[in-house]
């Protein structure tokens, strides 16, 4: 387990008023993170009350993005941990794919197939770059319209 202080320790206070956010922008590699970062924290600090419209346009000019046509959210399911070095995907998947069948194929864990398990699955963070055992490979969720 990684150290986040009392974010992450087994004995940290249930009644504590810390609080921890983290918003996923993208592909650590991929420009676009950046942009979605901006617009992430320009809303958050209006809606903390930091900033109002106008402190934001002249301060952070550029970082509020126009709003997604529809928003989801994404209820992670459950992990798949590779039992060797031995893990392939079926294809090369790059994240957020909706595979529409339960049962489908999308890779093989020593040997192995691995398969989704129920309809419309996502596939959240698919990676084989530090694929040995014990390591999640992928992560499933489903999607639920905001």
């Amino acid at each position: 387990m990684r150290d986040f202080g009392r974010f992450g320790a087994p004995d940290a206070d249930p009644e504590s008023d810390a609080l921890a956010l983290l918003v996923e922008c993208g592909f650590h590699g991929d420009p676009a993170s950046r942009t979605v970062a901006q617009d992430q924290c320009a809303r958050f600090l209006r809606a903390a009350g930091t900033l109002d419209d106008v402190a934001i346009a002249q301060q952070l000019p550029g970082w509020v993005q126009p709003d997604a046509p529809r928003q989801w959210a994404l209820d992670v399911t459950g992990p798949v941990v590779a039992r060797s070095e031995d893990f392939r995907f079926a294809q090369p998947f790059t994240g957020l794919e909706v595979i529409e069948q339960a049962g489908t194929v999308i890779g093989w864990n020593d040997g192995e197939p691995v398969t989704t398990p129920y309809d419309d699955c996502v596939l959240v963070m698919p990676s084989t770059r530090q694929a040995k055992p014990g390591v999640t490979v992928v992560r499933y969720a489903r999607r639920r319209l905001l």
